[in-house]
């Protein structure tokens, strides 16, 4: 309560005595009160005003420690430009969580860069050797069927049997220089196949539908397949089909026999860890001081009308998969037999692929060879 002057507390108890009740009421000024308020005022005043920058520099001193490697983060990553410098970062873990999953993030992403440029530095490479390879091979063809074409055009009373066998001659040199790009095509494919495109083969359904090929190509040879179902392997489906396709068409142009008979035996295995794959014929063999020679590219046989990439395909292949192909002699002395070696497992893929790029400088053709009239 308050009178004109100061502030009272009041406390009112009720009181009972033998007589009646009442109530006890007791007065005292509040001046003791106040004094004590104004004095818990002024230190709650004060103690925020010096707690207020204390707080804000110790919070200013946390937040730069704590941040301290992520600026040093950034001043590593500044500098870093792939196109520029192979200068990568060198990270060592600082204990913050969030800074070394960042700094991981950008060694990944440069780790990418550095893969995706090296894969266009490849494809660009292997561009550029497939033209001037093309151009080096078809030079001689298209040569040969310019001569041919003026001979037509500058001769048109040209005998019918000669003219027939100009034409003729020329439709061979046109098969071959498509079979040429299409081996040529063939490599280059090989060289930028990616990991996403391997999976689970079936070498024995591949080989089945190979056999088929080659018997309806050649109905007059006889060929046949050895081969337990469902063999598999971890690869690029189309790379073994043109495996497959080069080794039993190799065994059809040069593996006849003196009559001229062509008698092709396609073999798939399967091993432990591995899975063989074997194709013989009866012809005249391949000598021991070639067998290695033979995979090279653009190298042909003698009397050969091919492009000379079959077995380089053949290789190619082998190689992509983690395998081996050798050649060695048939069973029983007589013929060849090329034996394909291939891991069941998931190998991955070698580092570097270049055989359309890797022998570009050398074992050139010294011409493409016609078919005998």
């Amino acid at each position: 309560m308050h009178d004109d002057a100061r502030g009272w507390r009041v406390l009112s108890r009720p009181v009972r005595v033998a007589d009646g009740n009442g109530t006890l009421w007791v007065f005292a000024p509040d001046t003791a009160d106040r004094t004590q308020l104004r004095l818990v005022r002024r230190r709650v005043l004060l103690s925020a005003l010096l707690a207020a920058p204390l707080s804000g520099l110790l919070a200013w001193g946390l937040a730069a420690g704590a941040g301290a490697p992520l600026r040093r983060l950034t001043r590593r990553t500044a500098g870093l430009d792939p196109r520029t410098s192979t200068a990568r970062l060198d990270h060592r873990p600082t204990g913050v969580t969030e800074v070394d999953e960042l700094a991981a993030t950008v060694r990944t992403v440069l780790a990418r860069y550095d893969e995706q440029a090296a894969r266009t530095a490849e494809a660009l490479d292997t561009a550029r050797s497939f033209s001037s390879a093309a151009a080096h091979e078809l030079r001689t063809p298209l040569m040969s069927m310019g001569t041919n074409l003026d001979i037509l055009a500058g001769h048109p009373t040209l005998p019918a049997a000669d003219r027939d066998e100009i034409v003729a001659d020329l439709r061979g040199e046109h098969a071959r220089l498509l079979n040429l790009l299409v081996m040529l095509r063939a490599l280059g494919r090989g060289d930028l196949v990616e990991a996403e495109s391997l999976g689970a083969v079936d070498v024995s359904e591949l080989a089945e539908a190979a056999v088929a090929g080659a018997r309806r190509a050649a109905p007059d040879a006889d060929v046949r397949l050895d081969a337990a179902p469902g063999v598999t392997v971890h690869g690029w489906e189309p790379g073994l089909r043109m495996l497959l396709d080069n080794l039993v068409g190799n065994a059809l142009a040069h593996g006849r026999d003196e009559r001229g008979r062509a008698v092709v035996r396609v073999g798939v295995y399967d091993g432990p860890h591995q899975v063989t794959i074997t194709v013989d014929d009866q012809g005249p063999g391949v000598p021991p001081e070639a067998r290695e020679s033979v995979f090279e590219r653009f190298r042909r046989g003698p009397g050969s009308d091919g492009s000379g990439l079959g077995l380089t395909l053949v290789a190619q292949q082998a190689a992509l998969h983690r395998g081996s192909v050798t050649v060695a002699d048939a069973p029983g002395g007589t013929g060849a037999r090329f034996e394909v070696r291939l891991p069941s497992g998931d190998g991955g893929l070698p580092g570097r692929r270049d055989w359309l790029i890797g022998t570009a400088g050398t074992n050139r053709s010294q011409g493409f060879p016609k078919k005998p009239s």
